[in-house]
């Protein structure tokens, strides 16, 4: 298959890691066991006959199987050694109660192993898909039937502005009120929950403009509105990190509130992804 791919003995040895003539010996010797050349040889390098092409697409067929076995296999050696992934969106990982949780999964069995991986929220809910965890704590739901959510708490939004515009101000009635020119939102690869949000609240025909010339994520908005690129807002849950030059104001009405949800997928879980998911109770579902 690699041969196949890379067209040259020599570029598949490199990527295989092993040397030419071993590679060599086993393509001459897979072609004298089905009796068929699989290749041409030429000086520009080896093309797949048309027998070698059919057999090319069984070999994918079965190589994805065998991957899809792999990570049967990886999951189950997962548990065998009780190890949990959890992965963690931009700013929750300072939960309070996502961190009792995961000391408290370290009760179920001390051998448990807890494996935290923090990233943007797309990129946690797509290694969720993959596998590559087995729980994200994600702003927002994620939009999969394969997923399940489960809202963990709801969270007021403040505003970020520079201390110039809200010095005197305890709150702002409206999510519309925030002073500031532009407004900055995290992008939607970075997440889409909160960009969609921002863009539903301010459409283009709003009186305030979204700066649209930064790829910025929740933890770096405070910042930017530091340097001057603009306003914006975020959860409640954000507003403890020390930026000078930068207030935080609550904002009223019911459309300043953010959820945030625990994700797992919904195929049967683990003794320990069950343990954790039953750690969140529903009183903590207020704002």
């Amino acid at each position: 298959m690699t041969v196949a791919q890379l067209g040259s003995l020599t570029r598949a040895a490199r990527h295989l890691h092993i040397e030419q003539p071993p590679l060599s010996r086993q393509i001459a010797s897979l072609e004298k066991e089905v009796g068929f050349d699989l290749f041409t040889r030429s000086r520009t390098g080896m093309n797949l006959t048309e027998f070698g092409s059919v057999l090319s697409r069984q070999a994918s067929r079965i190589i994805a199987e065998f991957d899809v076995m792999e990570n049967i296999i990886e999951k189950s050696r997962r548990e065998h050694k009780y190890r949990i992934n959890i992965g963690i969106s931009d700013g929750l990982h300072s939960l309070d109660h996502f961190i009792k949780s995961v000391m408290a999964i370290r009760s179920f069995d001390p051998r448990v192993i807890v494996d935290l991986k923090h990233d943007c929220n797309e990129n946690v809910i797509t290694m969720l898909r993959e596998g590559t965890i087995d729980i994200a704590v994600i702003w927002g739901e994620a939009d999969d039937d394969n997923l399940i959510n489960k809202i963990i708490f709801r969270e007021r939004l403040y505003a970020v502005t520079l201390d110039s515009y809200s010095i005197r101000k305890k709150h702002y009635r409206s999510i519309h009120d925030i002073d500031g020119e532009y407004l900055l939102i995290p992008s939607k690869s970075r997440n889409k929950y909160f960009n969609d949000m921002m863009v539903n609240l301010f459409p283009p025909d709003s009186t305030r403009n979204i700066n649209p010339n930064y790829d910025i994520d929740l933890l770096s908005l405070a910042p930017m509105v530091a340097a001057g690129a603009g306003c914006g807002l975020v959860p409640n849950l954000l507003t403890s990190t020390n930026i000078r030059g930068v207030s935080y104001v609550e904002v009223h009405g019911d459309e300043a509130v953010c959820v945030a949800s625990l994700v797992t997928r919904r195929e049967i879980p683990s003794p320990l992804v069950r343990s954790f998911m039953a750690s969140f109770s529903q009183k903590n579902a207020g704002v």
